[in-house]
C-alpha cells in the first residue's frame, strides 16, 4: 500500500496501531487494494474524513481484535486491518 493522502507535518500512525482511550485526528489513507477500496468509501461515507477526531473506546478480548472507535455521535467496530488504512495523528 502506499500513501494516498497525509497532509500533515507530524508524525503519524496507523488507527489500527492506537490502543483504547487513546483520542487522534484523522490526516490520511493508504491505498486500499480492490477488495478494500469500496470499504473505505463506506468509511468516508459515514464521516470518517481527514481532520475528523476520533477515540478508541475498546478493544476485544484476548485477541484484540476488533476495536471500537467512535467519532462524532456515532460507534464503529472495525478490524484493525481495516483500521490500518486510516492515517491518525495522536491528540
Amino acid at each position: 500500500m502506499r500513501n494516498v493522502i497525509n497532509n500533515s507535518d507530524q508524525p503519524w500512525s496507523s488507527l489500527g496501531q492506537l490502543s483504547p482511550g487513546e483520542k487522534a485526528e484523522i490526516v490520511g489513507f493508504q491505498q486500499p487494494d480492490d477488495a478494500a477500496a469500496s470499504f473505505l468509501h463506506r468509511l468516508f461515507e459515514v464521516g470518517f474524513l481527514e481532520g475528523s477526531q476520533l477515540e478508541v473506546l475498546q478493544e476485544a478480548p484476548f485477541s484484540k481484535d476488533p476495536i471500537s472507535v467512535r467519532i462524532k455521535d456515532a460507534t464503529y467496530a472495525l478490524r484493525r486491518a481495516e483500521a490500518s488504512l486510516i492515517q491518525v495523528r495522536k491528540l
